[in-house]
């Protein structure tokens, strides 16, 4: 029942890619970068604690776009199959023109659903997201923010060598809109994950987020580097 539920879930993910987005509107386009580092250890084999940083540039990576920091609690209900969690974010947005950082805090909850075929590994993240910003910055019509996030991601574990490439989609449906509720953006990547040993891994990723369905599309293509460490 549940392997059909998702894959239903994933059809009609894939099948919003073939949706015509007839809206006009003014398209820029943007390069950025990401560095972060994150820590994870397990707790009773099924209950595990993550930590993380990340920085974000844009302007061609010229400028600082934001900072966050991140924690995350899961427990594994399935092994290598289901997996559900909670995390908050802090998250600092470099208002450029005023020259301040514009605070949000950033609560989710979720579940991971996966399946092995042979070397390909095959996730689905489903993710209800609530984002905060602070009302002394401005006036906001629209905070909270909330979003139901789908991710859909492929993976292939290599033979003789600890590199897994991967490929992921996830969409971004509005859930509290004041007008409408729609999906507003595409995010697609692709990267590599190198594991030096069973406790230290590095990702490079390029990523690229393509906003629809609004006035002003702020897409943007972003590459990044991230280290983890698993005690």
């Amino acid at each position: 029942m549940v392997r059909l539920f998702s894959h239903r879930i994933l059809l009609l993910i894939l099948g919003l890619l073939l949706l015509p987005d007839i809206s006009f509107s003014q398209e820029t386009e943007d390069f950025g970068t990401r560095i972060g580092a994150s820590v994870s250890k397990r707790f009773w084999k099924k209950l595990e604690v993550g930590l993380g940083e990340e920085l974000r540039f844009k302007n061609n990576s010229q400028d600082i776009d934001q900072w966050a920091n991140e924690a995350d609690i899961s427990y594994t209900i399935l092994k290598k199959v289901f997996k559900i969690g909670v995390g908050y974010d802090l998250k600092g947005e470099w208002n450029e023109y005023d020259e301040y950082f514009d605070f949000k805090h950033r609560f989710n909850g979720y579940f991971t659903l996966k399946h092995d075929i042979s070397r390909v590994n095959i996730s689905w993240k489903s993710c209800y997201q609530i984002t905060y910003k602070n009302p002394d910055y401005g006036y906001y019509k629209w905070n909270p923010k909330n979003y139901w996030r789908n991710k859909i991601n492929v993976s292939y574990n290599l033979p003789k060598i600890a590199l897994e490439p991967y490929v992921s989609f996830e969409s971004f449906y509005q859930m509290n809109n004041y007008k409408v509720n729609l999906f507003d953006r595409l995010r697609y990547e692709a990267g590599l994950e190198y594991a030096f040993d069973k406790h230290n891994s590095l990702t490079l990723s390029c990523r690229y987020n393509q906003a629809i369905n609004v006035k002003e599309r702020k897409n943007n293509c972003q590459v990044g580097l991230f280290y983890h460490y698993d005690f």
